[in-house]
């Protein structure tokens, strides 16, 4: 199971890895397009449009989609290109959306697909039934940029060129991607900011009649009066976009109030008591607590509560039993291979808790041997790893129930404020994903989409906080806990225990026991090979214990063992054109793509 998921994971970073050098190697982007309408009496509208292009890698050409409507039609395409030679260009019509495909060389004999290079293309073409002439107005509807395009466009320029200004009416939606619109003779200019991808910008502008042919033969008539209708939908559209700007102001500041919210609780239900307490450290174990115990309290970390044991207060417990003689360390040497073992002595007297760590140990006995080595193979397999979580997970709520049910741990810490924390960060980030999600598309709406981006990021904080900065000692738990932090120091600190050293090796094998609980064994490993002579040192089972491999060899078991047990755990957990079209309905737009 563990091979194969290796070769499953490798392969998939491998193909990752490999797909973003790909995707670095080859990329695109628009840096602008040029848009020109010229409004013809008969109703055709030529289009002039020039896509600025930047590749980098190599390409064979770009697409481009255009919509149509009932019986709009394209006429007299002509495809031409700056910086690049045009090849063989495919035109199909397929679901009212024709398709162009142009290939594009970088040499005159078309033998060489372009390469890290700017190309402009400009499509020309007559679009035939998009003006649409209804009873009191000429409307033009016409979408500037779709929704179809795979990358931003840098800025939008368009010209309409018409036969008069006069009497003439248009909007530009959405207005804010609009930078200035202004009238140059007959001709409205309009240069637009960027456009991300998979958005629109569009026109409608409503013309007087007499610009144009009686019968205009290339446009859709309809008989039907437009203005009114088309000036209450936009009016509408206005008073949606001030309403949603309002709306978008107070979601985020509403978020970016609520991202606040952990330091609140933190001030309300995090600050500690004052004590008496001054000393720099402690040289001396500060209370007679078993080790585990010490573990589950004064540990506290990310994914481990206040009064949860972990792995390091398991192995403390073993230390424990090996420093009171219920287990007894036995060497075996031949040739240069030291292998160490552990022996049951006796069992009587023990602690739940403790008998539950027997147990397990008593499960790789061989002969009178408990063979370390072994340990870590078998617990690669499921009935093995399963039995130890079951184990482990057994010795945990032993050591809760008796020593560390609520209301002793009440008396020392108040987590009110943990469980306020995880509350607020579960609901933060559900509420940052929805308006994320709600947001992401919408350029009114940035203020809202970034301040969830925050919400998000205090809310993950907030999950993970260790439960004592958002709860707090009381003061009797916050004596304990400095004491217990100063004598941590001392075992860390080298030229502290060289000053101050045990008195006897009971105490220094005392130390290593709570120094394995608090996570900080070797250090004090370290400090018995500088201050112990060798003799004692090759006659004492703790040392022997760690300087033959034991206690590397039971953190790999241990390890292993709950890594194949949460593996297993997961395994079984893990499925029709005469309409006045709408905001955003106007014509042609669709968008393009390189190959």
């Amino acid at each position: 199971m563990k091979i194969r998921n290796l070769i499953i994971i490798t392969a998939a970073l491998c193909a990752i890895i490999v797909a973003f050098t790909f995707i670095q190697e080859r990329s695109y982007s628009i840096q602008a397009i040029d848009t020109e309408l010229f409004l013809k009496e008969d109703g055709t509208i030529h289009v002039k449009e020039t896509i600025h292009y930047s590749f980098n890698g190599t390409w064979n050409g770009i697409t481009r989609e255009i919509p149509l409507r009932g019986s709009q039609a394209i006429q007299n395409l002509n495809v031409s290109a700056d910086g690049a030679y045009v090849g063989s260009c495919e035109v199909e019509k397929e679901n009212n959306i024709q398709n162009i495909k142009v290939y594009l060389y970088s040499d005159p004999r078309l033998t060489k697909p372009i390469t890290d290079q700017r190309v402009n293309v400009t499509f020309e073409y007559n679009a035939i039934n998009v003006l649409r002439f209804y009873n009191d107005i000429t409307e033009l509807h016409y979408k500037i940029i779709g929704e179809g395009w795979k990358v931003p466009i840098g800025q939008v320029n368009t010209r309409i060129h018409l036969p008069r200004k006069d009497g003439v009416k248009y909007w530009l939606n959405p207005p804010y991607y609009v930078k200035d619109s202004k009238w140059r003779g007959n001709t409205l200019e309009v240069t637009a900011d960027t456009i991300p991808a998979g958005q629109f910008f569009e026109v409608e502008m409503v013309i007087p009649k007499e610009y144009f042919a009686a019968n205009p033969a290339n446009g859709t008539i309809i008989n039907q009066d437009a203005l009114a209708i088309i000036e209450g939908k936009q009016e509408k559209y206005q008073e949606e976009l001030a309403f949603k700007n309002i709306l978008y102001s107070l979601t985020g500041i509403l978020l970016l109030i609520a991202s606040f919210t952990p330091l609140l609780i933190y001030l309300k239900y995090g600050r500690e008591p004052k004590i008496d307490y001054r000393a720099d450290y402690e040289h001396e174990i500060p209370y007679d607590d078993p080790p585990a115990v010490v573990n589950a309290i004064y540990t506290s970390k990310v994914f481990k509560g206040v009064g949860e044991p972990d792995m390091n207060g398991f192995k403390a417990t073993i230390m424990d039993l090996i420093n009171r003689n219920y287990l007894k360390v036995e060497t075996r040497t031949k040739g240069k291979t030291k292998r160490v073992f552990l022996k049951i002595n006796k069992e009587k007297g023990l602690e739940d808790f403790e008998m539950y760590v027997m147990r397990f140990l008593r499960r790789f006995k061989k002969g009178d041997l408990i063979e370390l080595d072994e340990i870590p193979k078998k617990l690669s397999k499921k009935r093995h790893a399963r039995y130890f979580k079951d184990v482990y997970d057994k010795w945990k709520n032993s050591i809760k129930t008796k020593f560390l049910n609520k209301e002793k741990i009440g008396r020392i810490f108040i987590n009110k404020g943990a469980k306020y924390m995880k509350v607020f960060g579960f609901i933060g980030v559900a509420l940052a994903i929805i308006v994320a999600f709600l947001t992401i598309q919408d350029p009114l709406a940035r203020l809202p989409f970034f301040a969830s981006i925050l919400l998000a990021i205090t809310s993950i904080i907030a999950i993970l906080l260790p439960e004592d900065i958002p709860g707090h000692w009381t003061r009797e738990g916050r004596e304990h806990i400095e004491k217990w932090k100063n004598f941590k120091k001392y075992l860390k600190d080298f030229s502290l225990i060289k000053e101050y050293p045990p008195e006897s090796v009971e105490i220094w094998n005392k130390y290593l026991v709570y120094a394995t609980a608090l996570g900080i064994a070797d250090n004090v490993i370290k400090a018995m090979k500088f201050q112990l002579p060798q003799q004692e040192l090759e006659e004492n089972d703790m040392y022997v214990f760690h300087d033959y491999g034991g206690y590397a060899l039971l953190s790999s078991a241990l390890a292993t063992g709950m890594s194949t047990a949460t593996e297993i755990e997961f395994d079984e957990t893990v499925g029709d054109t005469g309409d006045i079209g709408d905001i955003g309905g106007g014509d042609m737009g669709g968008g393009g793509d390189a190959f």
